[in-house]
């Protein structure tokens, strides 16, 4: 039999050491930065609203961050990722050990195990996506200390982690909204959440969320649109079922998205109860039980809503993310292990070391663009002229990460000058050239830098680069999305 009580007690430490490892791992990898770490490279700045319609939560951790690690920008962001991946471990592990016990936490943890968007995804990529997760599990956690009779502090808490998830991305509120109602549609539940000390929980989130209104409602986020429009792309495999006014074929998109999220943890789990004759029945109580599957199903049936009915297309996994957040809480309530428990354990064990392992593998030998040569390029760039300028690229993450190698515009300061790169040895094309400001002139010869992949993949990447004279501001990049 396995002793559930004595795994439980050992977990927070496992989590911090796994949570160490991976950034120790991602740190000896690559310098270089990721596409969601890159993003933040001049975004830094104190405010309430920044570029591709985000919230400005994520923004000031990196900030925060960047000042404790004296502007190391792969640190700081590597530091804030996996430290937040370390904390959706550890209140999805609290959370169902208090709805549930022993067991429920740990086979919650063994669920995130299962779940490619925790296990995979989030320890190479992902930003507000992961911080968004996070804020729907603390509120999880928040009705937990709620039923636990904690008093006002698990209100407190509550109006926490709904700011938090507010501040962090604005998809959060599906989660948010579909939460309440489900605790509405409890008795029970209804009269902890909707009651006196429930204003505490409204007055953080209100005076959290004010200033973000305020700020939206005087500069509109322009980029809402263009992020929206993503929806919108067609998917090939899916066209067939595209048809005019409703978005059938979103609708299939998200239904695939939701397996692809939680579908291979589900399997797992149902596999693991095929031996226990009778099965073991639910842990914690039902009307928690009840809450958490009401919110992931409002939740699902609002978004495929606006999916068939706006006739969008596209549905990625990562929009899912604040509603599918309690996946490894719910099957850890819904499905305990008996015979299959021990199976499972090492299923989910094997997926947390081989995720790892898989991801140091595509970097060390894979083209993976954490491996692409952006210090050759920086370098090749000083030395033809060290006046710092700022730099533009079709790939927002190309600049950034040649920027951060440079100690050059964005990552630090302000320039006239303006550094155009571009992959490849021709000429720029059109689009590249649409980066530049109007009054932008070529005051440098076009530049090509051919260099090896800094891993041992052996291939030479090529890029171009040329350097403009311009007083305006460059093209809002983030524009579209």
């Amino acid at each position: 039999m396995i002793n559930w009580t004595y795994l439980a007690r050992r977990i927070p430490l496992a989590i911090l050491c796994y949570t160490l490892a991976l950034i120790a791992l991602r740190l000896a990898l690559s310098p270089f930065l990721d596409i969601d770490e890159a993003q933040f490279v001049g975004l830094v700045d104190f405010s309430w609203i920044y570029g591709n319609s985000h919230p400005p939560l994520y923004n000031w951790l990196v900030r925060l961050a960047l000042e404790l690690t004296g502007w190391n920008w792969l640190v700081a962001t590597v530091l804030v990722r996996l430290c937040l991946l370390g904390l959706y471990h550890w209140l999805s592990f609290d959370t169902a050990r208090r709805l549930g016990g022993d067991r429920a936490g740990v086979l919650a943890l063994a669920a995130s195990a299962l779940l490619p968007q925790i296990v995979w995804m989030s320890i190479q990529t992902t930003a507000h996506t992961l911080l968004v997760i996070v804020a729907s599990v603390g509120t999880i956690h928040a009705l937990a200390l709620i039923r636990s009779g904690r008093g006002y502090s698990a209100y407190v808490w509550l109006g926490i982690w709904a700011a938090i998830g507010g501040l962090a991305k604005y998809n959060f509120f599906m989660f948010l909204f579909s939460f309440l109602i489900a605790c509405a549609l409890n008795r029970a539940i209804r009269r902890q959440i909707f009651c006196k000390p429930a204003l505490i929980s409204f007055g953080i989130f209100i005076l959290a969320m004010a200033p973000v209104a305020w700020a939206s409602l005087n500069a509109p986020l322009a980029a809402t649109a263009g992020r929206m429009a993503k929806l919108n792309h067609l998917i090939p495999m899916l066209q067939p079922f595209d048809i005019p006014w409703f978005g059938v074929d979103g609708l299939l998109s998200l239904f695939i998205s939701t397996f692809l999220w939680s579908g291979p943890a589900l399997v797992i789990f149902l596999i693991g109860r095929l031996q226990d004759a009778p099965k073991p029945v639910p842990d914690g109580d039902t009307d928690v039980r009840k809450v958490l599957f009401r919110t992931v199903v409002l939740g699902l049936t609002a978004f495929g809503l606006i999916v068939f009915f706006a006739d969008y297309h596209s549905v990625a996994e990562r929009y899912m993310a604040p509603i599918l957040a309690p996946t490894a809480i719910l099957l850890a309530l819904y499905f305990p292990q008996k015979h299959g428990a021990r199976n499972l354990l090492i299923i989910s064990a094997g997926f947390y070391v081989l995720a790892p392992l898989a991801f140091a593998i595509v970097l060390l030998f894979g083209d993976d663009r954490l491996s692409i040569p952006f210090d050759a390029v920086a370098n090749a760039i000083r030395a033809q002229n060290a006046a710092p300028a700022r730099l533009a690229s079709k790939r927002q993450d190309d600049a950034a990460n040649i920027a951060v190698q440079l100690h050059w515009p964005p990552a630090n300061g302000k320039a006239d000058d303006i550094v155009l790169v571009w992959e490849g040895g021709d000429a720029p094309d059109k689009e590249a050239l649409e980066l530049l400001p109007l009054d932008a002139t070529a005051t440098g010869p076009m530049t090509r830098v051919d260099s090896p992949m800094r891993n041992f993949n052996g291939q030479i990447r090529t890029f171009s680069f040329q350097r403009y004279s311009s007083r305006l501001p460059l093209p809002d990049q983030s524009i579209g999305g």
